[in-house]
């Protein structure tokens, strides 16, 4: 039989390879200082339909450009992902969060170009982009895993872990959320290189807290505490290796994202914030994003009519939020 998911599945994966590009496209755009190229205008950029001919101008035309293509990519698999798995929640909710928080995330990209806004309201536009491509990015995990339903991934999630598991592991999704907010708060309040050296800060391990020290000190300490969940989360799951290996493959690698963002980090400190570092830096943290999702996806049980769909009347079962 012809396996014809295979279209929406291989353009859901090249759609959550956009969404990446957008996310680091975006920070580029803002760490290089062009998200004014185009002026206080969207969509057009200085008056007109195409760039001007400026550097500046060329990398936010290119931003919104990329957005926009990707962004039309994500309600397309959407829907169509909707509309071929009818009935599947992990399906309706993860499009919805996907195509979801693309629309707000431009909306908020589009208003900061007219109306310079806050380092608070940038952050946020920062924090949509990376639930848009969480959302995306699962959505895919779960297209490719309902290719085959009775093995792989999707049938270790009938084999539910401890609930403390669960709550660890979507309380884990959360943290990171809120460090990934604080440390795009850092970036557009200017207070990057408020901690100068690491893992000292200004040559102490707690330096006067005030202002943008406060800032740079907290995020620090914040990424510190990923770092601990993290190695908690490893140590909740590994017990589970024979019977959940998808669990324990994710947290390790999980930890080693975790490991190569705090040494990102220190090479952000030590090249006081070169291009290279930066956006090693955010590609880390998109990626720890991508994977610590899946864990959480994992880790969350199947519904109650997928892992055993029993019969009734002599007739089996077809729940609407099943295999």
């Amino acid at each position: 039989m012809a396996d014809t998911g295979r279209g929406l599945r291989a353009w859901a994966t090249a759609t959550t390879v956009g969404l990446f590009l957008v996310v680091l496209v975006g920070f580029f755009d803002t760490f290089t200082g062009s998200a004014r190229g185009c002026g206080a205008m969207w969509p057009l950029c200085n008056g007109g339909v195409l760039p001007s001919p400026t550097v500046q101008s060329i990398i936010e035309y290119a931003h919104r450009a990329l957005s926009g293509v990707v962004g039309l990519l994500v309600a397309v698999v959407t829907v169509a992902a909707w509309r071929r798995h009818r009935g599947r929640w992990e399906v309706a909710v993860l499009g919805a969060v996907g195509f979801g928080f693309v629309i707000v995330q431009a909306v908020v990209g589009a208003l900061a170009v007219i109306w310079p806004e806050a380092p608070p309201v940038m952050a946020l536009h920062f924090g949509f982009a990376i639930l848009s491509f969480m959302g995306q990015a699962l959505l895919t995990v779960v297209l490719w895993q309902l290719k085959q339903p009775t093995g792989g991934g999707w049938a270790l999630r009938a084999h539910a872990p401890d609930r403390r598991v669960t709550v660890l592991a979507v309380g884990v999704v959360v943290y990171a959320l809120g460090l990934g907010y604080l440390g795009a708060y850092v970036a557009h309040a200017g207070a990057g290189l408020a901690c100068r050296g690491w893992p000292l800060c200004d040559g102490r391990w707690i330096p006067p807290l005030g202002g943008l020290t406060l800032l740079a000190f907290a995020h620090r300490v914040a990424a510190l505490g990923l770092a601990v969940l993290a190695v908690w989360l490893w140590a909740a799951v590994r017990p589970l290796g024979a019977r959940r290996p998808d669990l324990v493959r994710g947290v390790g690698a999980a930890l080693v994202l975790v490991a190569a963002q705090i040494a990102s980090g220190a090479y952000l400190a030590v090249t006081r914030l070169s291009t290279a570092a930066d956006m090693l830096h955010v590609a880390l943290m998109t990626a720890l994003f991508g994977v610590l999702g899946y864990v959480a996806l994992q880790a969350v049980p199947r519904p109650a009519a997928v892992a055993g769909a029993g019969t009734k009347g002599g007739r089996a079962r077809s729940p609407r939020w099943g295999t």
